[in-house]
């Protein structure tokens, strides 16, 4: 018999952070590859950015999927809520990952991608 991942995971709210942590950390890896492979960022750089997004896509899911529990709506209202969720604890995670790193407010909001990156190396 085969394990099933996912509908173990969907099965509590620290299940589904978990999913999203793999699936965020993911995305993470893949675009810092990319940056690592383009020569625009170091080892290190891309190995720290991977983790806090890891841990930041995991948190955020976790509340999103709290949220929707909490509220207990229909489907366009918990979607809704989901995204609403997802965004303010993906942007309360890295507003606090900023001010660990003792990061000023306003570098915290860059005006595009090319600032972002800029900011990663």
């Amino acid at each position: 018999m085969t394990f099933q991942l996912a509908p173990y995971l969907a099965a509590s709210v620290p299940g589904v952070g978990v999913l999203g942590a793999i699936i965020g950390g993911a995305a993470a890896a893949a675009k810092n590859l990319e940056l690592l492979k383009t020569g625009r960022i170091s080892q290190r750089e891309a190995g720290i950015d991977t983790a806090k997004e890891t841990v930041g896509a995991g948190v955020a899911t976790a509340f999103s999927a709290a949220a929707v529990g909490f509220v207990g709506a229909g489907l366009f209202t918990s979607i809704g809520v989901a995204v609403i969720a997802g965004i303010a604890g993906k942007y309360a995670w890295d507003r606090c990952i900023d001010f660990g790193e003792g990061k000023p407010p306003s570098s915290t909001s860059p005006a595009s991608e090319d600032d972002l990156l800029a900011e990663i190396q």
